[in-house]
Order: C-alpha cells, then sequence, then structure tokens
C-alpha cells in the first residue's frame, strides 16, 4: 500500500482496542503512530475509532483485511482525504505529498 514511503521504516507495536474492547498488539510504522497521536491530540477518540475499523473491516469489499491493516489503510486514507480537502493535516505519513 504505501511500501514506497514506509517499507524500510521501524515498525512499533502498541496496544489498541479491538471491536470486543480488548487490547490488541497493532504493529505499525513510526509516520502511521505520529497521524494516529496527532488525531487523538486533536480530539478523536481513537478507542472508538479502532472499535469501529474493527468491525467495518469484516464487510470490506473484496477481500478479508487484518485489524492491521485496515487501521494502516484508514491512517493512509484520513491522511490524504484531509490533505485533498484543505484540512489541516500534517502530512507525516506521506511527506512528499505534493501540496
Amino acid at each position: 500500500m504505501n511500501g514506497q514511503f514506509l517499507e524500510s521504516e521501524q515498525k512499533i507495536g502498541r496496544l489498541v482496542k479491538n471491536a470486543f474492547g480488548v487490547d490488541e498488539t497493532v504493529t505499525l510504522s513510526r509516520r502511521l503512530w505520529q497521524h494516529f497521536d496527532w488525531l487523538e491530540s486533536n480530539g478523536k477518540d481513537m478507542g472508538e475509532w479502532t472499535k469501529k475499523l474493527d468491525i467495518e473491516r469484516h464487510s470490506y469489499e473484496g477481500f478479508n483485511i487484518t485489524f492491521r491493516g485496515y487501521i494502516e489503510m484508514a491512517l493512509v486514507q484520513d491522511e490524504a482525504r484531509r490533505h485533498r480537502a484543505g484540512e489541516d493535516v500534517p502530512l507525516f505519513i506521506n511527506p512528499h505529498r505534493p501540496l
């Protein structure tokens, strides 16, 4: 998905809440965690967000996707959506995105 930007970055495992409210280890790159933390610092309830994603991923069209993979995809899409909409976004994930 974002291999050209993230493939060489060290992966960091953190506990996040799944759909059952149970902590599950999710391993993402530093940049993805930066965006995750930025969302939280801007008022998003990331515990509820990750629970919701865990539920949504089971109806993702086309194929099965892991909890980690769906969180990664959602973070990348959030950054891209905010950037295209001209909203405040720090571009941690893709710092080379054309402005």
